[in-house]
């Protein structure tokens, strides 16, 4: 009897170690991955930027916070900083303006709306690389869409060379960006504005509440969360957008588009120092998880003011 007692005891016993491991077995397949994919490259790329590596004879040297000394040094690096900087400053304020502008507009109930709808996704669903390409046959000095336009309009007496000239390659290259964002901002907002109860906005006119001041209180008050991941995904993409740039410009003409990201590919796979990349790359991801994270609390403080 005694011997069957303690026979159930650790047999019931081990199945509570069998349970107390269900969690981390399920688990597992996704830190392995989580492993792989993030962290390991993410600690290779620190030790890199620590070092000199020299692909030709196949040799790696320490050399401590030399790269980071070279690169903040580097007058070039400061240059793609400010660079970056103004195409960010584009990237965010037109997606997010002009998105909110056709949220506003597309919540309406008019004819034709579910084919505005269904173009508004349209720039979104295009490739990085495919956008780049399309705004480069539209900015085209020989043969472009938009020197074609101003031709016909009479407002230009020759096509004008845009993408050879420092401050318009900027400008375009960013509305290219901005472009595809608006797409993807105005979805967001949408989204968010279908969800504002009517009869928030039928109390307010019965207060005989006006149209501004319905927006600022219920529109923009119940926007306020999802305006602030629009800006935070517009942010990150300004500072990690590589794709249409390179597709544009390759950071030219000179250094005019030379993003950090743009400088980056260049000291990585055109000056093959891996070192120097590497530092560009943790500097890079340090300056867009610092933005993440202040975007991160704003979005916190705006659910604990309006939940």
């Amino acid at each position: 009897m005694a011997s069957a007692e303690l026979g159930k005891a650790k047999a019931q016993q081990r199945k509570h170690w069998d349970r107390k491991w269900i969690p981390y077995v399920l688990l597992a397949p996704a830190l392995i991955t989580i492993f792989v994919i993030i962290l390991s490259p993410l600690a290779t790329t620190i030790f890199y930027s620590f070092s000199n590596i020299d692909l030709i004879r196949d040799r790696t040297t320490f050399v401590g916070i030399d790269n980071y000394i070279e690169l903040f040094s580097s007058r070039l690096f400061w240059k793609a900083v400010e660079v970056n900087l103004k195409f960010a400053a584009i990237v965010v304020t037109v997606p997010t303006l002009i998105g909110l502008f056709f949220a506003l507009l597309l919540v309406e109930n008019f004819m034709g709306r579910s084919i505005g709808r269904t173009l508004l996704i349209l720039p979104w669903a295009l490739p990085w690389i495919v956008v780049g390409l399309l705004w480069n046959w539209v900015v085209n000095a020989q043969f472009g869409a938009l020197n074609g336009l101003l031709y016909t309009l009479g407002l230009i007496d020759k096509y004008i060379p845009f993408m050879a000239n420092e401050d318009w390659a900027l400008v375009f290259t960013a509305l290219a960006s901005a472009w595809r964002q608006t797409s993807f901002s105005a979805i967001l907002l949408l989204a968010a504005l279908q969800t504002i109860p009517e009869d928030l906005y039928d109390a307010a006119k019965v207060d005989g509440a006006g149209v501004r001041a319905r927006f600022r209180f219920i529109t923009f008050a119940w926007l306020r969360p999802t305006l602030t991941i629009v800006l935070l995904y517009n942010v990150v993409l300004g500072f990690l957008q590589f794709d249409a740039v390179w597709i544009m410009t390759q950071g030219g003409p000179g250094d005019a588009t030379m993003l950090i990201s743009v400088l980056l590919y260049r000291y990585t796979f055109i000056n093959f120092d891996l070192g120097m990349g590497a530092a560009v790359s943790n500097v890079l991801g340090l300056i867009t998880m610092g933005v993440g994270l202040i975007f991160v609390r704003l979005i916190y403080r705006s659910h604990t003011t309006y939940a």
